[in-house]
């Protein structure tokens, strides 16, 4: 009787799992890593809102491998609103005119935020 118990425990939550309705909301980049190729003017990475009802401020910069940001890559557009199911293109600009160490890579980081629009209406419930 304990055996049959168990056995059905384990499929009750194996089929709990399996319906639970996943979530695909929110913002996501085209790539995890960006590779800037030499003597290429410009890289592009998209950026989606997979969010049908929200919409988002998402900001964008780089940083140096020490998490200092930098001026040697642009990034545009820097900020700019996202409405639900749209994407938008972010271009990254190499801004040294190719002066970057031809003996070695060099590591960046391409920070993207997403920031939530708030519904006027609950502003004041927090």
């Amino acid at each position: 009787m304990m055996k049959h118990m168990r056995i059905w425990a384990v499929l009750a939550s194996f089929l709990v799992f399996f319906y639970i309705p996943q979530s695909y909301a929110g913002v996501a980049l085209g790539a995890t890593r960006v590779i800037y190729p030499e003597g290429q003017k410009q890289v592009q990475l998209a950026v989606t809102n997979n969010d049908d009802k929200s919409s988002y401020l998402i900001q964008s910069w780089i940083e140096n491998a020490e998490g200092k940001k930098d001026a040697r890559f642009v990034i545009t557009p820097p900020l700019f609103s996202m409405q639900g199911k749209k994407e938008n293109t972010l271009r990254i600009i190499d801004a040294t005119n190719g002066q970057m160490p031809e003996d070695r890579e060099s590591l960046f980081w391409v920070n993207v935020k997403a920031i939530p629009a708030m519904d006027k209406a609950k502003t004041g419930e927090n």
